[in-house]
């Protein structure tokens, strides 16, 4: 999962990739956007605020593993 950049402005802090990182299915979290850059949401941003990578039985057991961690990740964008 491509996580978006919510809106415009300098990224503070991230919080909950451990936990979105324990989330059953879950193999990674993966931050590509460092605190205190600029962050711009597409369609004129060309960047992401990182992944999560899941795998499951089903396409639905990955779907809600994503979900479950994205829901735990909370950013402070100034």
């Amino acid at each position: 999962m491509m996580i978006p950049i919510p809106h415009a402005g300098i990224l503070a802090d991230v919080e909950g990739v451990d936990e979105a990182s324990k989330v059953a299915g879950i193999d990674g979290v993966t931050m590509m956007i460092r605190r205190k850059q600029k962050v711009i949401p597409l369609p004129e941003g060309r960047r992401y605020l990182g992944f999560i990578f899941a795998r499951g039985e089903t396409p639905t057991d990955v779907e809600v593993a994503l979900r479950k961690a994205h829901c735990l990740l909370k950013f402070t964008i100034v």
